[in-house]
């Protein structure tokens, strides 16, 4: 039991962490932020908004429709890519509220999931140990695994593409957003797998069922 009780605890630590990973670094930037606007207030410097962290098109920087870039005699840079912090100095620079709503609540609800796929994966090495891994109860919780990590997929890239939308309402001419959201497949796979996995678990529950009637 007690090997069982760490399995659940490493569960949650390694979903903890995930999520972590993801928001940490906007926590700190968020710190950053924070402390730099005191000393902005104390130099008289003004910021508008969080620090941006985007990816923009470098061509602007040669002033050049190929944005070709010389550099020395040797070499040209072509397809100039920069990853920035962007300070807002514009006070009539910002976004509507109903789309920093939506980011929000993207936020939460993908939180929320998270916090409910791994809920869930504990009570399905609960059905384990319990050796109730064929009963249709844990086969609905796979089902139900599977579902929520479609669900996260799906909110986790609708989040990026709300995120570039609100980067698009910051920044504006000279800058040139680059759209680096991605559909996470790795996690479409999975699902499709834990799918198939709860498929094979209820073909062995009607065989069960079958032998026992046979008997």
């Amino acid at each position: 039991m007690k090997k069982v009780r760490a399995l659940q605890i490493l569960v949650y630590i390694v979903f903890g962490l995930f999520v972590f990973q993801n928001m940490a670094a906007d926590f700190w930037q968020g710190f950053k932020d924070g402390y730099n606007d005191g000393m902005g207030t104390i130099h008289g410097a003004k910021r508008y908004g969080p620090t941006l962290q985007v990816t923009i098109d470098g061509s602007f920087i040669s002033q050049k429709n190929g944005g070709e870039l010389k550099i020395g005699e040797n070499y040209t840079l072509k397809n100039i890519i920069i990853n920035s912090d962007i300070v807002v100095n514009n006070d009539n620079i910002s976004v509507s509220w109903p789309l920093n709503a939506v980011e929000t609540g993207l936020i939460l609800i993908t939180t929320v999931i998270v916090i409910r796929i791994a809920y869930l994966i504990n009570k399905v090495i609960v059905n384990i140990v319990e050796g109730t891994l064929f009963e249709q109860r844990c086969i609905r919780l796979i089902k139900s695994t599977g579902m929520l990590l479609l669900l996260f997929t799906l909110t986790d890239y609708i989040g990026q593409q709300v995120s570039y939308q609100v980067l698009i309402a910051k920044l504006h001419v000279p800058l040139k957003i680059i759209n680096t959201s991605a559909f996470n497949f790795g996690t479409l796979v999975f699902a499709i797998l834990i799918f198939i996995l709860a498929e094979a678990f209820k073909q062995g529950a009607r065989l069960k069922e079958e032998q026992a009637l046979t008997i």
